[in-house]
């Protein structure tokens, strides 16, 4: 069932979405010359089409969709919200929710992971840039030890199951190779309290 699509499906289809020369193009050449807010646009974009891809409706800023009863380009200063379809408009459960944080400083980064794993979705993603591909294992660490640990170790009820959080992180360094050597997906692991790269 498409409103069922998990982060491994939903992130098959922006990698497809990410292919197009419409989204390709400008992503790279806004994040080589390092101009994060047109990277956030842009991005933006290509999330939202690939939300459409799986059969949801996305809202976010400059994109608005009718979904819940007040229509806003954004809901719960969120960055784009996906809902499953419906015929009109009603109060529902957002199915994913999404933070494209262009700011590079950790507790930007850090705010953002804290906040789309609060809101109540069936999964989140968080995505998030760096100049140089070496810089990511510090910063998986970094967000390991700072927020998600700090989230899901205390007190954690044993048959409590968090929602799956992707992490995605852009680099410019291997630009030329994308968006695979570009976006790097990473899945956090509740069990083995760690972030897993997607493949």
């Amino acid at each position: 069932m498409k409103e069922m699509a998990g982060p491994s499906e939903w992130y098959r289809a922006l990698r497809q979405q990410l292919r197009q020369a419409r989204w390709a193009d400008p992503l790279r050449e806004s994040a080589m010359a390092g101009r994060l807010r047109k990277w956030t646009e842009h991005l933006t974009g290509a999330v939202v089409a690939a939300c459409e891809a799986v059969g949801w409706a996305a809202v976010a800023r400059g994109h608005l969709a009718e979904v819940l009863p007040v229509p806003r380009q954004e809901y719960l200063a969120v960055d784009v919200m996906a809902f499953p379809p419906a015929d009109r408009p009603g109060w529902r459960w957002p199915v994913a929710a999404f933070e494209l944080e262009n700011r590079p400083d950790l507790d930007a980064i850090s705010y953002s992971v804290w906040k789309i794993s609060v809101v109540r979705s069936a999964w989140g993603s968080v995505f998030c840039y760096r100049r140089e591909f070496d810089e990511i294992g510090d910063l998986l660490r970094a967000l390991t030890d700072g927020v998600m640990d700090r989230l899901f170790r205390p007190a954690r009820p044993k048959h409590v199951v968090f929602p799956p959080l992707l992490l995605v992180v852009g680099t410019r360094s291997r630009a030329e190779d994308f968006p695979d050597g570009f976006f790097k997906p990473y899945l956090w692991d509740s069990t083995a309290s760690q972030f897993r790269q997607l493949w």
